[in-house]
C-alpha cells in the first residue's frame, strides 16, 4: 500500500535546530529561514508526488520532466542540506511521512543533458505541475526574480 502524505500535515512539521543552523550558516540569506523550511517541505512533498504520479500514469506526457532544484531554488536546496545533516531526524521524518527514505540526488540535471528547447519544455512542465499542485504563490516564491509580474 502506498502512503499518501498529506501536505497540510507535512507543513505542520517544525525543526527549530535545522532553522537555527541555517541562520547560523547563511547569515546573509535574504529569505526568512522559517519560510524556507516550509518551501523545502513543499519541495519534498511535490518530489514524492511527482515520482508516484509518474508510476501511476506512465504515459502521461505532462509528467515527463525532471523535478529538480533549479538554480533559482538554491536557498531551498541549502535548507534541505541542513535538514539532512540531522540524519536521525531527517530519516525519521522521511519514514513517517513518505514511508521511505527520500534521497538527495545532486547534479541530476547535469547527468541528463538537454538542449535549450528540451530544457524549456521541461521547465514549462515543471512550472505547470508545481502551479497545479502547490499554487501560484509557491511558483512565485521559487522563481520570483524570473517571472514577469
Amino acid at each position: 500500500m502506498v502512503v499518501r502524505p498529506d501536505l497540510k500535515q507535512i507543513l505542520q512539521y517544525k525543526h527549530p535546530q535545522v532553522i537555527a543552523a541555517f541562520k547560523r550558516d547563511h547569515p546573509n540569506s535574504a529569505v526568512n529561514a522559517e519560510d524556507l523550511f516550509q518551501e523545502m517541505l513543499k519541495f519534498l512533498w511535490i518530489s514524492w508526488k511527482h515520482a508516484h504520479d509518474k508510476k501511476e500514469h506512465p504515459y502521461d506526457e505532462s509528467l515527463n520532466f525532471l523535478l529538480v532544484m533549479h538554480e533559482e531554488m538554491r536557498e531551498i536546496d541549502n535548507m534541505w542540506h541542513n535538514f539532512i545533516l540531522y540524519t536521525r531526524d531527517y530519516t525519521d521524518f522521511c519514514m513517517n511521512v513518505f514511508g521511505e527514505y527520500f534521497h538527495h540526488e545532486p547534479d541530476i540535471a547535469e547527468t541528463n543533458p538537454q538542449s535549450i528547447d528540451e530544457f524549456t519544455e521541461d521547465l514549462e512542465k515543471f512550472l505547470f505541475y508545481t502551479y497545479d499542485q502547490l499554487g501560484e504563490a509557491t511558483v512565485r516564491s521559487w522563481f520570483a526574480p524570473h517571472l514577469a509580474n
